[in-house]
């Protein structure tokens, strides 16, 4: 048994049973092990969650960002892994919820996306504002599909609900769901986080023409 493997143990525990399900005999049960024993890892229930936090973050959120070499690759990398968690492991989100402060793993990824971006010209202000843009249109594009369409195949229930309503109720839902066959909330999130690296990527500092320079007053001569 390792650290690891406890970590990985509670992130299958509330994949397949909830985060309710969540208990140090639950985890102590996967692993075989005893409860005591984790306390050897994890102090308390709030030390695992950060714990948690940290190996979603440096396995499943930033795998896409290894051998970046770009800010703009760097945040799409971070954007799409965390949107995709959040997508396709929704009882993790509540892991996110407690306030056991910011990833070590989440350090290192704005710490680099950072100094790439001024590397590129972005101010300082503008860095940190298009890290905290990237990660909040992911965690928000997963939370937003999930409220309005709930869990599964939700596009394909809204698409089927657009399908029976009488025009007269909602004329433009009415006559748009036909056109919309095949939509999908992915290819949203694909077209709105190339929309949002475009806006960073315009305010980059532009250099500053030198000054001109004055020219020198005519004496009149003697």
């Amino acid at each position: 048994m390792s650290r690891d493997s406890v970590m990985d143990a509670a992130l299958a525990i509330a994949d397949r049973d909830g985060f309710g399900a969540l208990t140090m005999r639950a985890i102590a049960t996967e692993v075989g092990a005893t409860p005591m024993a984790l306390y050897a890892y994890f102090s308390d229930k709030n030390a695992l969650y950060a714990g948690m936090r940290e190996r979603i973050f440096f396995v499943h959120v930033g795998a896409e960002t290894i051998s970046r070499q770009t800010w703009q690759s760097m945040l799409e990398g971070l954007a799409r892994g965390l949107y995709r968690v959040m997508h396709e492991r929704p009882n993790w989100t509540p892991v996110f919820a407690y306030h056991t402060g910011p990833a070590s793993a989440g350090l290192g990824f704005i710490d680099e996306s950072v100094r790439l971006m001024l590397e590129d010209g972005l101010a300082l202000e503008d860095a940190f504002s298009a890290y905290w843009d990237a990660m909040s249109f992911a965690v928000g594009s997963a939370l937003c599909e999930r409220t309005m369409m709930g869990a599964g195949d939700g596009c394909a229930r809204l698409l089927a609900r657009l399908r029976e309503l009488p025009v007269h109720a909602h004329p433009t839902l009415a006559s748009a769901a036909p056109k919309l066959a095949g939509w999908s909330w992915d290819d949203a999130f694909e077209r709105g986080l190339r929309s949002l690296l475009t806006g960073i990527e315009a305010r980059r500092a532009r250099p500053e023409p030198p000054p001109k320079r004055r020219p020198r007053a005519l004496r009149a001569p003697a």
